[in-house]
């Protein structure tokens, strides 16, 4: 016995460590950044040709770490005896001191190890930290699982649950966030809770609540958001004693049997380990986070409802505009989509329908099984029959596992092991109900929450696979059915490699050839071998369970494979060198400002503070750089930027006090920014009725003696997120909503001659193609229009007899070779400005709402700055452009410059 232990244990040791290196080796793959072509591989490296981090918070972390390895704390000073982080949210900083700071201690752990062995800098070390420990997530899914069924449920599980696409996604090679500890801490936190609710031992039911209580307690560490686990299993507990009640399972005693209630208490299983649980992880909550931690903590459950809100008080809520947090699709690419895994879909993200369908059947089980064992009736005597007419336990587990009637079910069990029985299901019902719920609940609020559902979803569906491999062993005979189930699994596992695209060169090929092969084997195996006379098993159903468990874990292999090799960097070298040039050229008190997906790259790269990032995602500064970048009046532009970069929120806050409204502070700002001090001071005296000490207390503020220097960013990127920025920007605080202006950036250029009319598609939306007809009569007269045309046939779309174009421009600017050749205004009734822009004859578009037209990011990025002094341009890169304040500046519209940006 102990011997066929010892092997069961080494087989499982040898299995994780397969998985492991596999989700790994995946996970690696993104450091080749094959979703960037070869020619420009380079740009995407730093100089010791490191891909940059995939994603922006991987850079804060990474600035974290760094400071915690220079200074034993987080953040640049000590505030309070508390980190505080003067290169965010400036000029106050933000605390920083509660930083979850699990990632910067292993990932120093990591960096010394390392380094006894080789050098790596701390940047590369950080690049693989996730990645590796990510991949550590087999192991407690593995063995949550296969104490349940068996290898191959255990195998599937660990599979599906640590390359789940939304946890795959942020846990590759490049990507450093706390993500990385998101489902290896719950999954043993979870386990041991399991473990001592069954456990019988008491000193094994002490030793499991204690590693569970560890387990969230490093959680507590890793992720603001542990309180949810923590939550899940009280729900458990609650759900679990309920069920129990209801179903007269004997879960606690009566206390007449023992001698003292301590004695009684220790002795009531699930009741003791439920209390002890609770009890150290409070105790170790508060000594971890304090009593203040754990409120914030148990606040943040409520929270999240306002995710989706659209303001926050008056102001408008950021949150709303991150991709994560948007609400996701139920499933994504119709009827062959549901059966890929990707972040698409909640079903996608799960491992597809296939994996979903296996979910509803093992919760099924687990509900018909308590459902039917509630009415069992112990028949005769209740002791177990001699040991040499007993059927040993796997036998008959494995007979009546799936057997929709558990009448006989008494006959082989005696009152213990029925009790047993009923409590298993009711526990694993409880859990996995409860955590599905309140996983789904969390989805709700967005679709980085996928990753939280995919952990119980994947645990059921190995588990479905585990169930499967016992019922087809046990039950199916049948070689035709066996064909059966292996033509359906062959097509299962091979379709997701056909949707490899340009991932994988003839994928379809290579699909097709993988199901062809596999029915092959099959049928060769399934048809032409005799069942082994020496095994309970035969070899013919054992390749049937592999597929099995192989087609339930290709969609989400594959998913995870196509992820790794079309990674792309979040960033490349020119808003590295625009970075290099800041911190190079420019004064100690220079203040970046620019919206805020970069604003942890600007405080890494360039050492600089910013005023926006993502962590300081405030409703004011969101609506403050909004509206800077909206406005086509530049002196007010000019006067959020030095009032954010000098005194930041003070003036709004000393105006919010001395009339009593955010609605009128943001009123009396918008007025008086663009004036100079005295004006200011009037106006506020005047229109809003302050005297005349707070006015000059509030202009103080607002037009700061000495303003810092500012370095506005501009990029590329700003163009696809002017719908967020514009609607932020010209926030309605009374209708507590807003607008989204659009700019339709063309992704092609057309070659148009001089007197040839050329066309560039710029937005191609439910079957229909919005073109620019560019119109050269001339080399230098160039005139242009948009046109609405079926993309099935490229001929115009007419309703009723009326030419259909929602997209019709009633401006147009044209910037040809470096200068404005064209700015008119069409006579009709279109809501659109049309930007055409071409060099040596070569011609793009952009559509822009006119709402857009004149605004300072237009004028600045796309125009070049023309008409204008009050900002100068200090360094350009591709796609990137830095500008300055003019102290010197006449007015909003003096410049004739004319050279572009874009």
């Amino acid at each position: 016995m102990e011997n066929q232990k010892i092997k069961t244990i080494l087989k499982s040791v040898a299995i994780i460590v397969i998985l492991f290196a596999l989700v790994f080796a995946l996970r690696a793959q993104a450091v080749n950044i094959n979703g960037v072509p070869n020619e420009i591989k380079a740009d995407y490296m730093d100089t010791n040709g490191l891909p940059y981090f995939s994603e922006m918070d991987s850079y804060f972390n990474l600035r974290m770490t760094e400071n915690f390895m220079d200074h034993g704390y987080f953040g640049d000073t000590l505030v309070n005896n508390s980190g505080w982080d003067m290169h965010s949210y400036y000029p106050s900083g933000r605390e920083v001191g509660s930083y979850q700071p699990m990632i910067a201690y292993v990932t120093s752990f990591l960096y010394n190890i390392v380094n006894m062995f080789t050098h790596m800098s701390i940047t590369e070390v950080a690049f693989w930290t996730g990645a590796f420990v990510a991949s550590f997530a087999v192991i407690p899914s593995y063995i949550f699982v296969r104490r349940i069924t068996n290898d191959y449920g255990a195998i599937a599980a660990s599979l599906i649950v640590s390359l789940g696409p939304n946890y795959f996604s942020h846990t590759f090679a490049g990507f450093f966030d706390t993500d990385m500890f998101n489902v290896t801490l719950p999954l043993f936190f979870l386990m041991f809770f399991v473990e001592a609710m069954k456990a019988e031992k008491l000193s094994h039911r002490i030793i499991f609540s204690v590693l569970s209580v560890i387990s969230i307690g490093v959680f507590a560490l890793s992720w603001s958001g542990f309180m949810f686990y923590a939550a899940v299993a009280i729900a458990v507990m609650i759900v679990f004693f309920i069920l129990s009640f209801y179903f007269n399972i004997n879960v606690i005693d009566s206390a007449k049997n023992y001698k003292n209630r301590l004695h009684w208490f220790v002795n009531q299983r699930e009741l003791f380990s439920a209390v002890l649980i609770v009890v150290l992880g409070f105790v170790g909550f508060v000594a971890l986070v304090g009593v203040d931690g754990v409120m914030t903590a148990i606040s943040g459950l409520t929270g999240g409802i306002s995710l989706q809100s659209a303001a926050n008080d008056v102001w408008p809520n950021v949150m709303i505009s991150v991709a994560e947090m948007q609400v996701p699709n139920v499933i994504y690419g119709g009827l062959a989509g549901a059966f890929l895994a990707n972040t698409n879909g909640v079903v996608n993200g799960i491992g597809g329908i296939v994996a979903l369908f296996g979910v509803l059947i093992v919760l099924f089980t687990f509900a018909q099984r308590l459902w039917r064992l509630r009415s069992v009736k112990i028949k005769g005597d209740t002791s177990k029959p001699h040991k040499s007419k007993r059927k040993s336990t796997a036998v008959r587990t494995e007979e009546n596992r799936f057997k929709i009637s558990l009448k006989d079910v008494g006959a082989f069990g005696s009152t213990d092991e029925i009790n047993k029985s009923k409590r298993l299901n009711v526990l694993y019902l409880s859990l996995f109900f409860v955590w599905i719920i309140a996983s789904l609940v969390a989805v709700s609020r967005g679709t980085r929450f996928i990753q939280v559902l995919v952990i119980p979803m994947g645990m059921c569906a190995g588990i479905f696979v585990g169930y499967a491999a016992d019922y087809i062993k046990s039950n199916i005979n049948k070689e035709r059915l066996l064909m059966v189930i292996a033509f359906c699994c062959a097509f299962l596992i091979a379709f997701p490699i056909t949707q490899l695209g340009s991932t994988l060169s003839n994928c379809v090929v290579i699909g097709v050839a993988v199901f062809l092969i596999l029915v092959a084997i099959s049928a060769v195996i399934i048809k032409g071998t005799k069942s082994l006379k020496d095994s309970d098993v035969s070899i013919k159903k054992s390749i049937v369970v592999v597929l099995v468990t192989l087609a339930l874990v290709s969609p989400t292999v594959c998913g995870a494979y196509y992820t790794a090799e079309t990674v792309v960097p979040g960033s490349s070298d020119p808003m590295w060198q625009a970075m290099d040039f800041v911190k190079e050229n420019s004064s100690n008190d220079t203040i970046i400002v620019s919206w805020w997906d970069f604003g942890y790259l600007f405080q890494t790269a360039a050492d600089h503070p910013t005023s926006f990032d993502g962590g300081s995602q405030s409703g004011d500064r969101a609506f403050w750089v909004g509206r800077l970048l909206s406005t086509s009046d530049f002196d007010l532009s000019k006067g959020i930027l030095q009032m954010l970069a000098t005194t930041g929120d003070n003036a709004s806050n000393l105006l919010c006090n001395y009339t009593g409204s955010n609605i009128t502070a943001v009123d009396a700002l918008l007025d008086i920014l663009p004036l100079d001090k005295s004006k200011a001071q009037d106006t506020l005296v005047k229109d809003y009725n302050l005297t005349k000490d707070q006015a000059k207390k509030v202009v103080k503020q607002s037009h700061p003696d000495n303003p810092n220097n500012v370095s506005l960013v501009l990029s590329s990127d700003m163009i696809q997120k002017a719908g967020w920025w514009s609607y932020f920007g010209t926030w309605d605080f009374n209708a507590l909503n807003s607008t989204n202006y659009q700019y339709y950036m063309s992704s092609s250029y057309s070659d148009v001659d001089a007197k040839s009319v050329g066309r560039v598609n710029v937005l191609n939306d439910s079957g229909i193609l919005y073109n620019a007809v560019i119109n050269r009569t001339s080399a230098n007269n160039t005139t242009a229009q948009m046109e609405a045309v079926w993309a099935s046939n490229n001929s115009k779309i007419d309703l009723n007899g009326t030419s259909y174009n929602p997209l019709k421009a009633d401006n147009l600017i044209v910037v040809q070779d470096g200068y404005l050749v064209n700015n008119q205004t069409f006579d009709n009734d279109g809501n659109y400005t049309l930007y055409i822009l071409g060099q040596d004859g070569a011609f793009t578009a952009i559509l822009m709402d006119d709402h857009l037209k004149d605004s300072v990011f237009t004028n600045l990025f796309l125009l070049g700055g023309a008409n204008q002094d009050t900002f100068v341009l200090s360094n350009m890169q591709d796609g990137v452009a830095l500008w300055t304040i003019n102290e010197n500046s006449s007015s909003s519209s003096s410049s004739n410059s004319t050279n572009t940006t874009a």
